[in-house]
């Protein structure tokens, strides 16, 4: 066989393989002797029935067999010869072959660049002290108390910081703005929801939020909200709505008092000793961040030393693999299809751009792994896939499963494990200072 190759780009090559006569005709020959040997043929003794009547009887087996051990040594002639660091094939063109003719495949390949490593050891880190400030420790005090805090109900307007339910509709003029908005109703119409009074930056009608400071349960008011002229929701870009407020409800935040009943609730003796497990739980949640910081500034420093074409199948694969994961976050968070439709050019952009770099890092920590002989063995896996069953709420077992029926995921996972092993490799060969 001989083979010739074409560059489609940088990271995409055509693999021609040409197949001699002589080389399907031998391995025609083999496999028709191989069914003589097994076959039973009514009449004839084992291994002696005439090899027309093999051919004949078995044609179609002994062709789609055929058909399979050329395509076979095809692959393997244009993986060897062309000596390409394949990292997927794209597509497969042949592989149907006859007797007494000559054959052709083309292998079009996605394929890793070649490059020369950084330097990855050593690597300069630079990281903040782990111990949690005065002021660290009372912001996760104040988080604390406010998670289990209670709601009275009072008659007085309300200040801010007060919870207010109310309802609200918007219009433009005597027009209800509710079917401009269809999938945002936050601002067009809401039967009943609740707002924290005077809130900073709070989702919903800043005029809402700001105006209903000042006004008790059984109130009512018109509120005026411009909208910009570049606001996210085209239908309301511009326009000044009038919303009619009615407040149903004032709720006041009642923060627990550290008592002794609150400290025996928490299962320590002093107050002390509680705010002592509030500064271990804060220290722990740095450390996990540090360390976050640190392979965080490692993949920055490499990926900023090398400048490589990455295939195009990994960009594909990475930036979908991206997209439901953030599709996924923002359902979960109640953004609306309408949003998500609304901002899909800059969230496909966005998706692109982090898959090119998060293919371009996996490729180098992939020559990394080799050069090191980091490989994933079946500890490696167990985690992963233990992490995946408790995402989806199913057994591992039906992980694993899945696994076995889907090669393109089972590779990706172990992409995924191979390349958070090696960068743990490199945090621990890192040169760590802190500040």
């Amino acid at each position: 066989m001989n083979i010739s190759v074409e560059a489609i780009n940088d990271t995409r090559k055509s693999v021609t393989v040409n197949i001699p006569v002589d080389v399907i005709d031998q391995e025609e020959k083999s496999l028709v002797a191989d069914f003589v040997k097994q076959a039973r043929i009514p009449g004839f003794r084992a291994g002696k029935a005439p090899l027309n009547i093999i051919k004949q009887r078995f044609k179609k087996q002994i062709g789609e067999e055929l058909n399979r051990k050329i395509t076979s040594k095809a692959y393997k002639t244009a993986i060897e010869e062309a000596k390409l660091n394949i990292f997927s094939v794209i597509d497969v063109d042949g592989g149907e072959f006859a007797t007494g003719q000559a054959g052709e495949m083309k292998f079009t390949f996605d394929v890793n660049p070649d490059f020369e490593l950084p330097n990855y050891t050593g690597i300069e880190v630079t990281i903040p002290n782990a111990e949690p400030t005065a002021e660290e420790i009372e912001e996760a005090k104040d988080y604390f108390l406010n998670q289990r805090a209670e709601y009275k109900e009072i008659d007085t307007p309300a200040e801010k910081g007060d919870y207010v339910k109310l309802s609200y509709e918007g219009k433009v003029g005597d027009t209800s703005i509710v079917d401009w908005v269809p999938d945002d109703p936050v601002y067009g119409k809401q039967a009943t929801t609740w707002e924290e009074a005077g809130a900073e930056g709070a989702p919903g009608v800043p005029a809402i939020v700001q105006g209903i400071v000042g006004m008790k349960k059984g109130d009512s008011a018109d509120l005026e909200e411009t909208f910009a002229d570049d606001f996210r929701i085209e239908a309301l870009q511009g326009k000044t709505v009038t919303y009619h407020v009615d407040v149903l409800d004032v709720r006041k935040k009642m923060l627990p008092e550290i008592n002794e009943e609150f400290l025996k609730n928490m299962q320590v003796d002093t107050e002390e000793e509680w705010l002592k497990r509030i500064k271990d739980d804060v220290r722990s949640q740095k450390e996990q961040q540090l360390e976050q910081d640190k392979r965080q500034q490692i993949l920055d420093k490499i990926g900023a030393q090398v400048d490589i074409p990455v295939p195009e199948s990994a960009i594909d694969v990475e930036r979908d693999h991206l997209l439901r994961d953030y599709m996924s976050r923002a359902i979960r968070q109640g953004i609306t299809e309408g949003q998500l439709e609304q901002d899909k050019e800059s969230i496909h952009a966005s998706a692109v751009e982090a898959a090119q770099n998060r293919v371009k890092l996996q490729i180098i920590l992939g020559e990394i792994a080799k050069k090191e002989s980091i490989t994933v063995e079946n500890e490696d896996m167990s985690p992963r896939i233990m992490q995946e069953a408790m995402m989806n709420r199913i057994k591992p077992e039906q992980v694993v499963k899945e696994l076995q029926n889907d090669r393109e995921k089972l590779m990706q996972m172990q992409r995924e494990v191979l390349f958070n092993k090696t960068l743990a490799f490199l945090v621990d060969q890192a040169n760590v200072t802190e500040q």
